[in-house]
Parts: C-alpha cells; sequence; structure tokens
C-alpha cells in the first residue's frame, strides 16, 4: 500500500489516501466524497509507501497515525484568513483548523470547505 495526495479543482476535500495505485487513490475519494474523477479533476500524487514495518488496515482516507507512521509532520497553523470572517468558535464547529503536513520538502494544506465558500465569495484570495 501506498500513501497518495488526493484533490479536486475546487480543493475543498483534499486528503491523504492510503491505496494501492493512483487511480485507486482518485476512485475510492471520488466514490467517498461524491465527486466525478473527469469534472471534478480529481488528481492523486505518490507520496510515500507506507513503511513495510506497519501495516495498513485497508484502503481509505488517512487519519493522523497514518501520516505520523509514513514520515509525515504536523505543522501548527491557525488559518487568520478564515479567523477574519468568522469566531474560532464557528470555525471550530463547522470546519475545524485546517491540517497542514509536511513530508521531507513538500508541504500539504487540507482541502477546508468553509475556505472555498469565502473564496467563491471573493472574501479571501484563492492564493
Amino acid at each position: 500500500m501506498k500513501l497518495f495526495w488526493v484533490e479536486s479543482i475546487d480543493h475543498g476535500e483534499d486528503w491523504f489516501v492510503v491505496a494501492s495505485d493512483e487511480l485507486s487513490a482518485a476512485k475510492l475519494f471520488a466514490d467517498e466524497l461524491g465527486f466525478d474523477i473527469i469534472h471534478d479533476q480529481i488528481q492523486a500524487e505518490e507520496v510515500c509507501s507506507y513503511p513495510p514495518t506497519f501495516k495498513a488496515v485497508s484502503a481509505g482516507f488517512c487519519n493522523n497515525q497514518d501520516i505520523l507512521v509514513c514520515g509525515g509532520e504536523f505543522i501548527e497553523f491557525h488559518d487568520q484568513d478564515l479567523l477574519q470572517h468568522v469566531t474560532p468558535e464557528f470555525l471550530h464547529q463547522v470546519a475545524g483548523e485546517t491540517r497542514i503536513v509536511r513530508f521531507g520538502k513538500k508541504v500539504y494544506m487540507e482541502g477546508n470547505i468553509l475556505r472555498v465558500a469565502l473564496q467563491l465569495e471573493g472574501k479571501i484570495s484563492k492564493s
């Protein structure tokens, strides 16, 4: 099994998936979240192989432990863009804090639906 980063065109649900190959990772992501692989431009990128000393239970979305086992590092992050528009309590109830993970020199940012909604309204930038 391998760890993949999977994302869609709107970046609302981007996250890590354990699967055997890129197509399986993209299909699992699309099926679980109701996306169309072509229309929503689902892309999977291999991050690393699941360490042989640990056994991935099954294909699926990664939890924090999967990421740590594979060598990922969580980066402390407080989404100031979102906090300019909602209270910390509302953010926690609706979307929680966006998780940021580093694998070596590459950094991945979890998709956040609230961020996408505010971007569509032009309240925060898409950068």
